[in-house]
């Protein structure tokens, strides 16, 4: 099964899923990891007196690090709105501006495939939450969106089932930030 956050990083450059899926090494991770994971446990902190009001949705519940999977892949939602007609699946990310990149975009598709199938509901739309005070921005979900994630999610499948060596879609700056740098070689 594919982890959700494996296919935001076949986006980024395929070689760090082919590192995490057909190698036994431990990657050094950059420091903006462990900003990151310090960021979401004061977000789970933060979860506990929040009402999110701010959003303006009608939810019945909040489902807060949520764990689904499918027959394809699983992963943990931050977290999830059950409204009456839809589920809205939310992304906290420890950035200053609201920048859904297109890995992150294709993450939040998995994530709301898998909440749509578990409550039964559509999905049309995903939310990214930044900083610390809760600011956010909706982004919509769109039939090309949908297909670019088909088609990603198909080349994913080929790369584990043939298990060869991909190109390398990065550049220079984000190979500098890779954790698998000293293992790949493929930049100076």
């Amino acid at each position: 099964m594919i982890l959700v956050s494996h296919i935001r990083q076949f986006i980024f450059c395929p070689r760090i899923f082919y590192f995490y899926n057909f190698c036994h090494f431990s990657p050094k991770y950059p420091e903006y990891v462990k900003h990151g994971s310090e960021f979401h446990a004061y977000q789970d902190e933060l979860f506990k007196s929040r009402k999110f009001l701010k959003f303006r949705l009608n939810f019945k519940k909040a489902h807060k690090n949520l764990y689904l999977e499918n027959e394809k892949f699983g992963g943990v939602l931050d977290l999830v709105f059950e409204c009456d007609d839809e589920i809205i699946v939310v992304e906290f990310k420890n950035q200053s501006k609201p920048i859904l990149s297109k890995g992150a975009k294709m993450q939040l598709i998995a994530y709301s495939k898998l909440a749509s199938k578990h409550f039964k509901k559509p999905f049309h739309r995903v939310i990214l939450c930044y900083s610390n005070n809760l600011k956010f921005k909706i982004f919509e979900i769109y039939k090309e969106d949908l297909a670019y994630f088909d088609k990603t999610l198909t080349q994913i499948q080929d790369l584990l089932e043939k298990g060869y060596f991909p190109q390398s879609s990065a550049s220079i700056t984000a190979c500098a930030q890779c954790e698998f740098k000293n293992y790949c070689d493929d930049r100076e």
